[in-house]
């Protein structure tokens, strides 16, 4: 699928979701306790300085149809579990924060630099619907995974995720990815994310554009497939756009990684462009095949392979940090298991060390 069908066949999600009308009656939830309650009488819900209680879900299995909006500070009360501290479920839904509002994690009770490895730690939010809307959101210092996304014919604008704190101390915070994504037919657009892992990663869907993202802190722009032992479609990523988007002081800008460890899959047809570096620390651009139990190998596999990948105007800079090495490009590709890339109009200064290539990408020198 071409870059410019792919736009216009997720055009209709914006139109669907502008036309929704407010509903007139609108309940208000301060207390925990109301939530059943209101979420099965009413389509039009402000959650407004709700505490949430340790060891609880915010559960919102809202009606098809129905209008959420934050507002005040939601914030979640200590307790080392999985979570979710949120859920939200539902069918064309309207999900807004108000001026002012804030979800807050508290992550800085639990950061102790080790992120999944360490005490348990609560993912924050998790999404799972359809033609749907999450705008204005602002999430505070996620414990860890700040947002996982599960919705098909939908559209997340205007959010803004803040793990900075979790720099203090040498980096306290750890697995704190802003948007990981599973999903098909998205737009993920005008967005910042403040962390120490992926700014946006795509684990798993077809039909995904990302576009004016700022990204500081974290790892980049990433796609990491390979997830199953035995399913395929789990293994694999289609049609993919990120563009018109900022990657500052990050290890990596555009980060490709697939699971050696994995049954077999596919990622097929991955355009970036129009991305900009600033202060890329380790790798500019990371393309590999050769994590095993999550962690780089040097020894790429071919279970799931890279067809039609697009880089084109990719600028910037790297700067080292703490000594580390500075690399163009690293592209670890299994035999045979790299096909039809076109990398064009690269323009990063900066590096220090020779890139490393297993595999030459068309229009590009290794």
């Amino acid at each position: 699928m071409s870059s410019n069908k792919l736009i216009y066949s997720l055009l209709f999600v914006v139109i669907s979701a502008a036309a929704k009308s407010l509903n007139e009656d609108c309940c208000t939830i301060t207390e925990y306790s109301q939530v059943p309650d209101v979420v099965e009488t009413c389509k039009n819900i402000v959650i407004s300085n709700l505490r949430v209680p340790a060891n609880k879900t915010l559960n919102l299995n809202l009606q098809d149809g129905s209008e959420l909006t934050f507002e005040g500070r939601t914030y979640f009360d200590y307790f080392e579990w999985k979570g979710p501290l949120v859920n939200i479920t539902g069918d064309d839904l309207i999900v807004r924060g108000a001026p002012g509002h804030v979800l807050d994690g508290q992550g800085e009770l639990y950061w102790d630099h080790l992120g999944g490895k360490g005490i348990k730690k609560p993912k924050f939010i998790r999404l799972q619907g359809n033609n749907s809307r999450y705008e204005n959101i602002y999430l505070k210092n996620c414990p860890v995974h700040c947002a996982s996304v599960a919705v098909s014919n939908s559209i997340i604008d205007g959010w803004l995720i803040d793990v900075s704190e979790g720099d203090k101390n040498n980096f306290t915070g750890h697995n704190t990815d802003g948007f990981d994504l599973s999903s098909t037919n998205l737009i993920l657009q005008n967005s910042i994310v403040k962390n120490q892992d992926d700014c946006v990663v795509v684990n798993v869907g077809a039909n995904i554009l990302v576009r004016n993202m700022a990204c500081y802190g974290g790892h980049g722009l990433s796609i990491s497939a390979g997830f199953s032992k035995d399913d395929f479609a789990k293994n694999s990523v289609y049609n993919v756009i990120f563009e018109d988007s900022l990657v500052h002081r990050s290890p990596n800008g555009i980060h490709v990684k697939t699971h050696a460890d994995s049954g077999p899959g596919i990622i097929q047809n991955i355009i970036y462009r129009n991305i900009r570096f600033e202060d890329i620390n380790n790798f500019a651009l990371n393309i590999q095949q050769d994590y095993v139990n999550g962690e780089a190998t040097g020894i790429p596999g071919t279970n799931i392979p890279i067809v039609g990948l697009s880089l084109d105007n990719i600028s910037g800079w790297m700067k080292s940090f703490n000594e580390s090495p500075t690399l163009e490009a690293l592209i670890l590709c299994g035999d045979g298991a790299c096909d039809k890339w076109e990398f064009h109009n690269i323009d990063i200064t900066g590096a220090q060390n020779n890139s490393i290539c297993t595999f030459q990408p068309e229009g590009y020198s290794c």
